[in-house]
């Protein structure tokens, strides 16, 4: 079932839209406003699959609060239902995927959620098989990490890895070439490289132990690592010094 949200400054129409869609089985109407200022704040949050929206309204139009909703971080398909067919041309310019008029049809209302679920469950199965296709490349017995960056997967080689870490709760991977991001955590990252030589040498740090040319002592007993040819340094906190010392024999 489709969650959506109506935006109209009419009550009757709102009201019209709302019993005709609540008839079938494909929409949760998660909720109804007269004021699109308002609409916006809750479609922020709530993040519906569709949004419904009159073009004529006070405040802003419906082709403006389109524009602002498409520059949120999901996915969503808007529908326009209006009485005036003058903005077809300007809603599907916007990529909205449907205009319907009003007074609404309930056969028209049923092609348009027949066309909503059809790109719907297209979108989740494109979704489901691309982390199916890393998830396989992930675990081809560690030959390379599929790593992001500029929007393209890039396969890595463990060994060309310097260290990864954590900043602002993201992951970055990062190699003498270029610096990665990754989905993974931290601790998912230090599993599939258990057997790559990487140690967990901090809390927020992976290192490749092959990578490290000179280890300065540092206060209260702990490291600080040094990578030839590289500008920044890896920590080795208090938590982890016993075990790097046992692994390098130190």
């Amino acid at each position: 079932m489709l969650r959506a949200v109506l935006v109209d400054d009419e009550q009757l129409s709102l009201d019209e839209l709302s019993f005709i869609l609540s008839k079938g089985s494909k929409t949760e109407i998660i909720g109804k406003f007269l004021s699109p200022l308002t609409a916006l704040e809750f479609i922020k949050k709530s993040k519906p699959e569709i949004v419904f929206l009159d073009i004529e309204m006070p405040e802003i139009d419906g082709i403006t609060l389109a524009k602002e909703i498409y520059k949120l971080d999901f996915s969503v398909s808007i529908v326009f239902a209006t009485v005036f067919d003058k903005y077809a041309i300007k809603a599907f310019e916007i990529n909205a995927i449907d205009y319907i008029l009003k007074p609404f049809s309930e056969k028209r209302l049923a092609l348009t959620m027949d066309k909503l679920e059809e790109k719907h469950n297209y979108s989740k199965n494109i979704l489901l098989e691309q982390r199916a296709l890393l998830e396989k490349i992930s675990n081809v017995s560690m030959v390379k990490l599929p790593l992001w960056k500029d929007d393209c997967i890039f396969l890595v080689h463990p060994q060309d890895i310097l260290y990864c870490t954590v900043l602002n709760k993201e992951v970055f991977v990062f190699t003498r070439k270029a610096t990665y991001t990754t989905h993974y955590t931290l601790n998912q990252l230090g599993n599939k490289l258990i057997n790559q030589n990487f140690f967990r040498s901090h809390k927020s740090y992976l290192v490749n132990l092959d990578s490290i040319y000179k280890i300065i002592p540092w206060f209260n007993s702990t490291f600080v690592l040094q990578i030839e040819d590289w500008k920044e340094e890896v920590p080795v906190s208090r938590h982890y010094v016993k075990e790097f010392r046992k692994i390098l024999n130190m």
